[in-house]
């Protein structure tokens, strides 16, 4: 499914914008004048098999070749580890045969930069880390397409990380819980003694679209790196590594 926001990509700088960190992925295309067309694939966890195709329809639909691609933005993490890896996979694919370098986004920041966010939104989106953890952040949105960080991105334990974000919460301000960790620490959120509301709809799931806001502003800002130097924010190590590492230990 194709999300167009504007309907032509003059011929500006362009950023490609990959998303698979997860449920559904998505990509985007933005250009130095923040125009951006999206494609969002509707099936959970389907990247492996949608993604490439993705790209190229969107890139065939907009009339974008690849000459015309300044650089590969990629969710870098934290999320799905599987669809972490197939983002930055493709990503770096892509930027070594197209000799183009990569933005690597920050997804938890990457939320509060959302069109369902407006300035002076504090946006807290959280994930499911499993293993009684969850991987937050908060972040308060200043202008349309700027956002201060108030609490950097963390594995965390969920009540220990109300109780920091309590204490960063200014007078008058809601916080606005995001994010599939939302509805799985529904039960220790509604404890939450401080003003705060679940966001549901638009602005809950990672979106090419909102990653792509931010991966302008980093390139923009001279923050991109050549395709061997990139790599994944998972946080923490993988259950599968975890338990290997166990067991070496014994």
């Amino acid at each position: 499914m194709t999300n167009q926001l504007q309907a032509d990509m003059p011929p500006l700088t362009k950023l490609l914008i990959i998303e698979t960190t997860g449920p559904m992925a998505s990509v985007a295309l933005i250009d130095e004048n923040r125009h951006i067309v999206e494609r969002l694939n509707d099936t959970r966890y389907s990247h492996l098999e949608e993604l490439a195709p993705m790209i190229g329809a969107l890139m065939s639909e907009h009339g974008v070749e690849a000459e015309s691609i300044d650089a590969v933005a990629v969710s870098r993490g934290p999320g799905s580890f599987t669809g972490i890896r197939i983002g930055m996979v493709t990503a770096k694919a892509l930027a070594l045969v197209w000799q183009k370098p990569i933005v690597e986004v920050p997804s938890l920041e990457s939320f509060a930069y959302h069109e369902a966010f407006r300035p002076g939104a504090l946006v807290v989106p959280v994930l499911d880390a499993r293993r009684s953890q969850i991987y937050a952040g908060a972040y308060r949105k200043t202008e349309v397409h700027e956002v201060t960080e108030v609490i950097g991105e963390g594995a965390h334990d969920p009540e220990a990380f109300l109780d920091l974000l309590a204490s960063r919460q200014q007078e008058g301000e809601v916080a606005q819980f995001c994010g599939d960790g939302a509805g799985v620490y529904a039960q220790v959120l509604e404890r939450y003694a401080k003003p705060f509301v679940f966001v549901e709809g638009a602005g809950e799931v990672q979106q090419a679209q909102a990653a792509a806001q931010l991966a302008l502003n980093l390139w923009r800002s001279g923050k991109a790196v050549d395709a061997a130097a990139a790599s994944p924010e998972y946080l923490r190590v993988s259950e599968a590594e975890r338990k290997r590492n166990e067991r070496c230990r014994k």
